[in-house]
């Protein structure tokens, strides 16, 4: 039976076989760029974009239009009509923001899938968004990181790692996040500051390539059409002439039409959702949140390393909190500054000086969407910042990068920075 069954199907499982052993190993030919296909990317805000290497280097690599990766994480997803990536269509900047982050993903996961695009980060510019919120006591969840995780991201990291005190610490945390990963062999010995071997190489360069043509084979595939449906549409509500005092009293105007079902200045359908079936138990919840003591400050160091290692030109935004809600879930607002000030002297102390700090305007009108989100003023605030950096010439800056912040000292270090 099984000799019959196999003279039937054999022939039919060996053929196709050898037709994916011909897509997956022969050479990777690359795309043509196309350019409403790349803004379709730049705007997804998905995991299949944030995962796949072939769309970001297409978009970021394209020699007639300038995208420009701006790195944050679920505020991307809070479309109104002065989102960055509205702004920038309807006004026809030099440049599109390319949206790299949803909700959990973090500093570890912004550096490893900062590894799919490091020539597209060498000598140019971005746009970084950290949350103080990211600095919890736990850190980057596993979970989140390993939803945000393609293979590439490993093979990368490893094929270029020098032995540097910042490549070891990012094995290790990646050995934390996913210790039965396939990797978990060769991030040990970089753990360990060991060599890979010449099998370890071979084997990383064919995994590679077998992930170039996946990436190339499923890169058109269910993308969200945000561009379509999401940022054109608002692009028509704006003013013609980009006017910031017309544009405020916009935005103003957009905000109160939008938070009038609660007095915290929260998106109403928000509030709905989210908050109102619970507000009672809400209240005073956060008066014991500590973000001082943190692993994130660790793996926030790894992005300075890499910003550093490419030479990248970065604009950091330090986004607030909604002061009212603060007020009522009794965020402590000492333990917040604190906080912000760990931030900034772990950025200028190395050279990162351009910093957008908006961490005190939570309680302006109409500044934040919802809790935690950046919103119609807010974006503005934002937006005044960012475009003056990417539009006029800037300085090349120069980076000095200390270790000292990859260690749990500076992880739990509570007192004042000078």
């Amino acid at each position: 039976m099984l000799k019959r069954l196999w003279l039937i199907f054999g022939p039919i499982l060996v053929a196709v076989v050898m037709i994916l052993a011909v897509i997956l190993l022969s050479p990777i030919s690359h795309k043509k760029h196309d350019l409403f296909e790349e803004k379709r990317a730049a705007v997804a805000s998905s995991a299949i974009v944030f995962k796949n290497a072939g769309l970001k280097n297409q978009a970021l690599s394209d020699p007639n239009h300038r995208f420009v990766p701006f790195f944050g994480s679920s505020e991307w997803q809070r479309f109104d009509e002065m989102h960055p990536s509205v702004l920038a269509a309807a006004y026809h900047r030099d440049y599109t923001p390319f949206l790299l982050g949803m909700k959990g993903t973090e500093s570890l996961t912004q550096y490893f899938g900062m590894q799919q695009i490091k020539p597209q980060l060498k000598n140019k510019q971005a746009v970084f968004v950290v949350s103080p919120q990211w600095f919890v006591k736990e850190g980057q969840m596993p979970q989140a990181f390993e939803h945000y995780y393609a293979g590439d991201q490993a093979y990368e990291f490893l094929m270029t790692q020098t032995g540097s005190k910042a490549e070891q610490y990012a094995a290790k945390r990646f050995l934390a996040m996913m210790p039965e990963s396939p990797m978990t062999k060769m991030m040990k010995k970089v753990a360990k500051s060991e060599k890979l071997s010449t099998l370890d190489r071979n084997e990383l360069k064919f995994l590679k390539h077998l992930s170039q043509r996946e990436d190339n084979i499923f890169d058109g595939l269910q993308i969200k059409d945000n561009y379509s449906k999401k940022v054109l549409p608002k692009t028509q509500k704006l003013p013609q002439k980009y006017d910031i005092d017309v544009l405020s009293q916009k935005a103003s105007a957009l905000g109160k039409a939008h938070t009038k079902n609660n007095p915290y200045g929260i998106l109403d359908k928000f509030y709905t959702k989210r908050v109102a079936g619970q507000l009672a138990e809400l209240k005073e919840s956060q008066k014991d949140y500590d973000y001082l003591k943190s692993p994130e400050y660790g793996d926030f160091q790894l992005v300075l390393d890499e910003f550093a290692k490419e030479n990248t030109s970065v604009m950091f935004v330090i986004p607030p909190v909604n002061q009212k809600w603060q007020n009522y879930t009794g965020l402590s607002q000492e333990m917040y500054e604190k906080t912000v000030a760990k931030i900034k002297y772990q950025l200028t102390s190395q050279g990162f000086n351009r910093i957008a700090d908006l961490s005190e305007c939570g309680g302006n009108p109409y500044f934040m969407q919802d809790t935690i989100h950046l919103g119609w003023n807010g974006w503005l605030a934002f937006d005044q910042a960012v475009a003056p950096f990417l539009t006029q010439k800037q300085t090349q800056p120069s980076y000095e990068i200390n270790n000292h912040f990859l260690s749990q000292t500076w992880a739990n270090q509570t007192d004042i920075y000078r």
